[in-house]
Order: C-alpha cells, then structure tokens, then sequence
C-alpha cells in the first residue's frame, strides 16, 4: 500500500469517529407501565453539530408518511409497528435548540400505543448521518390489562331511573347574590357605619361616647341626703334600734371623713371624740357628738332600748352637727361684684 492511500484511509476513519463522535442519540419514556391501548409518550434528544446533517430512520420516515395519508383522510399505509404490539401513534415535530460551540439539539416528542399485555422492549430508534446510522438506547415497557371486566353488551340494560339531585342553601339563592354577595355585605356594612356616625354626631362627636365620672356628692349634701332615707325608713318603731344606731354612726362617720379629713371610719369611740374636739371647727358640737356616741354604743354594745324621745333626740343631735358644720358657699360673680362695689364706695366715703 502506498503512502497516498494509508493516508487518505486514515482520514476517512478519523472522519467516522469524529462523526461518531459529535453526534448522540438518548430516548426516555413518560412511565414504564401503561394500560392496553393507552398513549405513552416517547421523547427522542439529538445532540450533533450545527452543520451535520441527518435523516431518521426508517420507522420515523414511515410514521411521518402514515400520519399524512391520516390527516389527508387517507387510510392506506399501514401503522407502524416499533415492537411487537406497539404502535407508533403520532411522530410530532422535531423541535431545535442551538446550544452554543458550534452545537445543536433537536428533539423530538412520540406517541405510542400498546396492544398486546406482558413486558415489551422497543429498539432504539435510528438516526443516520451519511453513511453512518445512530441508534437511541432500547426502552422497556410493561403492558397491563384493566382489571375491570367489559361489559359485551350481549344484554341490552334499562336506563337507569332519575335521581333527584341534593340541593343546599346557595342553589336556592339567585345568581345576581350568590356571584357578589360580597358586595351587597360590603354595602350593608358601610350602610350601617354612615348610621352609626350620623347618631354619633347628633349626640355631639366621638366626646358623646366617653363616659364620664359622676360629679362626687359633697360631704354634706350626701349626709343630708342618708339621714332623710334613714328617718324615712323609721327602724325604731319597728324595735330595728341597733340598726337604727349603726346606720346613724355610720353616716357620721362618713361625714368626718369626706367634710374634715377625720379618719373616723377607723377610730374607736373615744378618738373620735377628742378629733372632734380638737378640730376648730367641730369644737362647739362637740357635746352633742358625744351624746350620740355614747348612745349608740349603749344601743349596740349594752343591748339597752333607748326610750322614744331618746332616739328623737339623738336624731336632732346628729342633723344639728351637720348642719352647724356646713361648709360656707362659694362666692358666686355676683356677689363679688356686690362687694367690690360696697368695698369702693367706702373708700370713697
């Protein structure tokens, strides 16, 4: 062999294994499993150079020219066959992607249908490059039958009866409020908030809403306001004296209390008399504080039953203190102008 013809059959056998090289052929399948007559879908990736150019086998070529003559509403080509009982169903359109380095993929996306139940292996599929043919790797597949007996129809079935449907709530309600029920309760809500606001400002604004604390009764018009509820209920003509003398110390000691700071509430008899006597104030009542203690302590302690004019008494002592002790009432504008006008006309005189 000359040196011309080594070297030329070394170039043609790089040239196949760089072809053999640049080019790959990879199947997958969807599932492994599939029911008689089910689809399974196939999907075929090419990866070769962007210059080479290749055809498809012959089982692709065949599928295309039998799908054809089934859009065409032909039917005279016989299916294709890639395994025992498998059909080709549909080939679909190859689809390419550039991927960069003077490199392509294209794909391509197949249907099959089996037929027949048991284990089936497709052979790859080929892909051939001049004189060179790529095959795709075998894919295997497990043809099932339905467990579900068909019904021949050997027999001819009644219709079954009507059945009444259920109905709830929402069926009976008109589609105009069941579709924008929401807005009908966003329209209520604000309905309900603009009536709302309105009784607020006729009652005078969010003040109208803050409840305030009662004015605190003074010391004097609340003790007047207990005796009177007191005499009124007449415990002693119903023999109630010990009620009638704790209820009567009681109101008070509540007056010590709120009119002069005296924290009667926790003294004992005798402390309490020696605070009233040494306030300025209460100095001059202070006979009669002690007539009505000692009293009531007589009534509550010694179990004695006071005589009528007795009770009468005690009573006038306790509504005499009160009322010799009332607090001066505050000036009103009036009555300071009165008195800077007496005031200046003295002077003037």
């Amino acid at each position: 062999m000359n040196k011309s013809a080594l070297i030329s059959a070394s170039l043609i056998i790089a040239s196949a294994v760089a072809s053999a090289q640049s080019v790959s052929v990879t199947a997958r399948i969807d599932s492994v499993e599939a029911m008689q007559g089910s689809l399974r879908m196939i999907d075929v990736e090419i990866v070769q150079d962007a210059a080479t150019k290749g055809t498809w086998g012959v089982d692709l070529l065949s599928a295309q020219a039998h799908q054809a003559s089934q859009n065409a509403g032909k039917n005279t080509r016989q299916p294709v066959e890639l395994a025992s009982g498998v059909e080709l169903h549909t080939s679909g359109r190859p689809d390419t992607l550039h991927l960069g380095n003077n490199r392509m993929q294209i794909n391509r996306r197949l249907l099959v249908q089996p037929f027949d139940s048991g284990d089936v292996v497709i052979p790859g599929l080929t892909y051939i490059v001049g004189s060179d043919t790529f095959t795709s790797n075998p894919l295997a597949l497990k043809v099932y039958t339905p467990d579900a007996e068909v019904d021949s129809m050997t027999t001819v079935h009644d219709m079954m009866p009507a059945v009444a449907a259920p109905r709830h709530f929402w069926d009976w309600v008109p589609d105009a409020i069941a579709d924008w029920w929401w807005l009908y309760l966003l329209g209520i809500a604000a309905a309900a908030g603009a009536w709302f606001g309105w009784k607020i400002y006729r009652r005078g604004g969010l003040k109208s809403l803050v409840k305030h604390a009662p004015a605190p009764v003074p010391p004097y018009e609340k003790a007047i306001s207990q005796l009177e509820v007191l005499r009124n209920r007449k415990l002693c003509e119903k023999g109630m004296e010990k009620e009638f003398y704790t209820e009567l110390t009681e109101i008070l000691r509540q007056y010590l209390d709120g009119r002069f700071g005296i924290n009667a509430m926790e003294m004992t008899t005798t402390q309490i008399k020696a605070a009233v006597r040494a306030n300025s104030t209460t100095r001059d009542m202070s006979a009669q504080m002690n007539q009505i203690l000692e009293m009531a302590d007589f009534v509550k302690f010694a179990k004695m039953r006071p005589m009528p004019e007795d009770n009468v008494r005690t009573f006038s002592h306790a509504l005499s203190f009160v009322e010799n002790t009332r607090p001066a009432p505050e000036p009103t504008p009036e009555d300071e102008n009165n008195a800077q006008t007496g005031k200046e006309a003295r002077s003037k005189s």
